[in-house]
Parts: structure tokens; C-alpha cells; sequence
């Protein structure tokens, strides 16, 4: 009974401890950020504008609400590609980004519909043996082709974080070593423009750090990348403890979002060889967002791994993550929903 009870009280103070670690920096060696940020100025700003944009994409239903025109005809145009006419409905789903080119939740949408469109196309080309393979030309060049045209009118950040977010696309798409590696390098640079842009005035830009942290979390450990500046060791959880750090400062967004940052960042450490720290925040991951069982098998999974086999399981882990182009990496909706 002492040994049980014992038990019960060391779960306690772990769980206490985990939470307490995430609302204060020091506690896990979270970067120092400034105290006059905004959840506008760090891309967090306008969430539930984001959620109603989602949530009709995702319904079908594109009536009612606000009087949002970008929404409803992007609505309309995913309405049509669920339904299988695909070229129509990324047709109607561009003429909606005309109206709200920097909607996150709109761009997101059309470039997940272009990827499977496009994963079916080399699907069925595929299954036909054809020897060459080129895609039909409203799919050719996509998303970049729709995001450029828009860039070089509106030039925001928002748009060129959906260009590099096309090229992680690419990545996914194409796993071929000689596609992959420079499509990484060329999104890595753009997220690193944006980040630099107006004298660092988008320095804490959560999109961008997060897609960073995620391309450098997510190349193979054992691969040299054709960067032009070789990127540091710790990277990944360095772009990852500042989006978590911004988020405790701005104090916005839901659980499922901070839990999804946490798992990252314990998975960036365990990546570079930290297991402590990686034990650390998923535990902090899986007390934000405990009631989800998905999620929490996911954290159960890292959890079970020995200390000394836990980075190779990380690796095997994330390879198949990549692999799953049914759940992409690159959708992003987990911010806004």
C-alpha cells in the first residue's frame, strides 16, 4: 500500500510539474521572447476566422455566417473536388483566393486538394505503367504557379508561407533524394526570408518557425543537405522552443495546438540526442491534451521507447509520417481548429 500510494503522489508531482513547465520558460530552457507581442504580429492572430473559413471547407456548407466571399467560393470549388471533378474545383477554389489571398485556412485548403490531386493522378499513372509521366497542366506547376501570381501582387508573408509550404508539398509528393533535398532547401530559405523580412519584423512568425523547425525535424539524420548555410545541430528545436515560447506569451490557441507544439519539440530533442528534455514535454504534451485519445496513443508510443533505441524509433516514426500522404505534414489546419 506505502509503495502504491508512493506511486499515485510521484504521478502527481510529474504532472504538476509538466504543466507548471509549460507556463513558465525557465523551467525547460525556453528562449526569452519580447513582452509587446501580439497574436497578430506572430500569426496567431484572427483564429476564429480561420475556424469558420475550416469549418465550412470542411462541411460543404458555404451559406450563412459572415459575409465572406473568399470562403464561400473556395467552399463551393471543395465541395466539387470531394465530389470528384477536381480541375473544376481547384478552379473555383483559386477564384476564391483572389478574394482572400492571405486567409491561412483557404491556402491550406487548395494546397492539400492540389496534393491529392496529384497523388492520385501518379497513382493511376502508376497503376497504368506509363513510362512518361507528366501532369495535366492544371495541375502542372501547382500550387506555386497560384501562389506566385498572387505574391507578386500582394507580396505578404502569409502567401510566400504557402510557396514554401508547396515546395515541403513536393517533398512529400516525390521521395526521390534528388527532388527532396533541394525542395527542402529552397522552402527552408523562403520560411528564413520571411522570418528576416522588414528588419525582422516577422523574426517571431509561428507559421514560418514551425514549417522550419518541422523541414529540419523531419530530413533523414544520416543525409548532408546541399544547404548554402550549413544549418545548426539543434535546429529543429530551436525554431520549435521559440513557437512554443511565443505561445505561452501571446496566450492564444487551443490545447490541441499547444499539446501538438509540445510532442515537437520533445520530438526535435530526442532527434538531437536530449532524451530528458524529450521525456519532458511530451509528458507536458500529454497532460494538455490528455482527453484525446489519439493523440495520446501517439505520446504513449515515444514514451515506450528505450533511452538508447529511442532516436532510430524516432527516425523509423517520422519516415512514416512522411509516407502518409493521406494525413500530410504540411496541413496546417491543427493551428486554427
Amino acid at each position: 500500500m506505502k509503495y502504491k500510494v508512493l506511486g499515485v503522489v510521484a504521478t502527481i508531482v510529474v504532472v504538476v510539474l509538466a504543466v507548471f513547465a509549460y507556463q513558465r520558460s525557465g523551467l525547460l530552457d525556453l528562449p526569452e521572447v519580447p513582452d509587446n507581442l501580439t497574436a497578430d504580429m506572430v500569426g496567431l492572430g484572427g483564429i476564429d476566422t480561420l475556424r469558420f473559413s475550416q469549418n465550412k471547407l470542411d462541411s460543404g456548407s458555404y451559406f450563412g455566417g459572415v459575409n465572406d466571399k473568399g470562403t464561400t467560393v473556395m467552399a463551393l470549388g471543395a465541395e466539387q473536388f470531394r465530389k470528384g471533378t477536381h480541375e473544376r474545383g481547384l478552379k473555383m477554389m483559386r477564384m476564391g483566393l483572389r478574394f482572400d489571398p492571405n486567409n491561412l485556412a483557404l491556402g491550406n485548403g487548395f494546397r492539400l486538394c492540389v496534393l491529392d490531386a496529384q497523388r492520385e493522378f501518379l497513382r493511376q499513372a502508376a497503376k497504368a505503367r506509363m513510362q512518361k509521366v507528366r501532369l495535366p497542366v492544371w495541375l502542372d506547376n501547382e500550387p506555386k504557379r497560384t501562389f506566385e501570381s498572387r505574391y507578386r501582387i500582394f507580396r505578404t508573408r502569409e502567401l510566400k508561407f504557402q510557396m514554401a509550404m508547396g515546395l515541403i508539398d513536393k517533398m512529400l509528393l516525390y521521395p526521390a533524394l534528388e527532388i527532396k533535398a533541394p525542395a527542402s532547401v529552397e522552402a527552408v530559405e523562403l520560411l528564413t526570408e520571411i522570418l528576416e523580412e522588414n528588419d525582422g519584423e516577422n523574426k517571431y512568425y509561428v507559421p514560418a518557425l514551425f514549417a522550419r523547425g518541422l523541414n529540419y525535424l523531419y530530413r533523414p539524420a544520416d543525409l548532408e543537405w546541399p544547404e548554402s548555410i550549413k544549418s545548426s545541430p539543434t535546429a529543429a528545436s530551436d525554431d520549435i522552443a521559440l513557437c512554443v515560447a511565443i505561445g505561452q506569451k501571446v496566450g492564444v490557441g487551443s490545447d490541441e495546438l499547444k499539446a501538438r507544439l509540445s510532442m515537437t519539440l520533445g520530438d526535435a530533442y530526442c532527434k538531437e540526442g536530449n532524451i530528458s528534455k524529450a521525456r519532458s514535454w511530451w509528458q507536458v504534451a500529454y497532460n494538455l491534451n490528455s482527453a484525446d485519445k489519439a493523440f495520446v496513443e501517439e505520446i504513449n508510443t515515444r514514451t515506450a521507447w528505450d533511452d538508447d533505441e529511442a532516436a532510430q524509433n524516432l527516425e523509423r516514426l517520422l519516415e512514416k509520417q512522411m509516407n502518409d500522404l493521406k494525413h500530410p505534414l504540411t496541413d496546417m489546419r491543427f493551428m486554427w481548429k
